[in-house]
């Protein structure tokens, strides 16, 4: 008797407790959408028992573990992501091929975040002209410097003809920018560029990739059960890290209207991005080098109101030095609508879409004699 009294109240607590926890998981999941906020969602499998992202190579750091897999999956897409045994995203790649090759070097727009791997800029140029298109993108904050020291350390090593790079000013500024990682105190295995234009000496934060806060480590059971199957375990995660942003020091953190943009950057930002893409020209030697900028969404509408482009113009006067061909996607964007530049893009993440991708690929291959041979 004695027992039932007990066991009663017990299960009334459990019933209650898994009542408010379903109310709450549905709650979080209608919220997130509602409020767009760009975080990733519970997948329900077991197939991310890690990240995808870590710190692995001595020479440019980021990079994802050999044939791994990882689905990402937030309110408007859901992928999975594969690398080869190199560790990109991207089929097995021969060192050397008869064929005609191009290396792609970019961040996480070249990598494709969020579209399927057909949808993706590389895989629908090397369908288009029938050129393997090598990529060698990569996502988890991946700037100039970076794909200077993976093309000549790695990239450079595959036979290929030419080689197309990817500028992201939105990013690409600030993650090769030594000061500012300085400044709020990196934690991260990655090359920088420190000193003054052209006598730069090629320093990494930390005195071994070890050290690194990106490296492998199997999650514990109960953190793949939250991480994979709960919208309230994410949430918190998402909430601690802004409560996090927010605790430091304002001294530490930069002034909106100092974030490095397309149109927001200092001589020195500029000029590192400047030497990696003349390394990277040096490195190829007589192959045809195609650098392109990306604009986001918000800086195609910025220009829109105030029309200015000065990087456009910088970035095409030092790649008209060096013999190396130049695009600039801002004013090409012109012509588009609204509702078609906003398209672009992802609606949950901001990286391009696949109609994004596809702009991109059109514009490219009109553009680069290249491709017109």
């Amino acid at each position: 008797m004695l027992k039932k009294y007990i066991l009663k109240p017990i299960k009334h607590v459990i019933l209650l407790f898994g009542i408010t926890f379903i109310l709450l998981e549905i709650v979080l999941a209608i919220y997130i959408r509602i409020a767009e906020i760009k975080i990733e969602l519970p997948t329900y499998t077991f197939q991310n028992t890690q990240n995808f992202w870590f710190d692995l190579d001595e020479n440019f750091g980021t990079l994802h573990l050999p044939n791994d897999t990882y689905r990402q999956k937030k309110y408007c897409f859901d992928v999975l992501y594969r690398s080869n045994s190199q560790g990109f995203r991207d089929q097995e790649r021969v060192i050397n091929a008869e064929t005609k090759r191009v290396v792609a070097l970019g961040d996480s727009f070249t990598e494709g975040i969020g579209v399927q791997l057909e949808d993706r800029l590389t895989n629908l140029l090397e369908k288009e002209t029938d050129i393997p298109h090598l990529n060698y993108g990569m996502a988890g904050n991946f700037g100039p410097t970076q794909y200077m020291m993976l093309y000549k350390t790695l990239a450079r090593k595959y036979s290929h003809e030419a080689v197309l790079v990817s500028i992201l000013p939105s990013n690409d500024f600030i993650d090769d920018d030594y000061e500012i990682n300085l400044r709020v105190g990196g934690d991260r295995y990655q090359p920088f560029l420190d000193g003054n234009y052209p006598d730069y000496a090629l320093v990494y934060y930390a005195d071994s990739i070890q050290k690194s806060k990106a490296r492998p480590g199997k999650q514990h059971l109960i953190n793949k059960l939250l991480k994979n199957f709960t919208h309230s375990y994410i949430m918190y995660r998402y909430v601690r890290a802004m409560k996090n942003v927010q605790a430091i020091p304002k001294d530490k953190l930069l002034a909106a209207s100092q974030v490095p943009s397309y149109f927001n950057y200092s001589e020195k930002q500029f000029n590192r991005m400047r030497y990696a893409l003349e390394a990277i020209k040096e490195h190829a030697g007589d192959r045809p080098v195609m650098v392109y900028s990306i604009p986001i969404f918000k800086e195609i509408k910025a220009f829109r109101e105030h029309g200015k482009n000065p990087l456009g113009k910088q970035l095409k006067a030092v790649c008209d030095s060096i013999g190396v061909g130049y695009l600039d996607l801002l004013p090409r964007t012109e012509n588009l609508s609204e509702d078609e530049y906003e398209a672009l893009f992802l609606s949950c993440d901001g990286h391009w879409s696949e109609a994004g991708n596809a702009f991109a690929k059109a514009q490219i291959e009109s553009y680069f004699s290249y491709y017109k041979k």
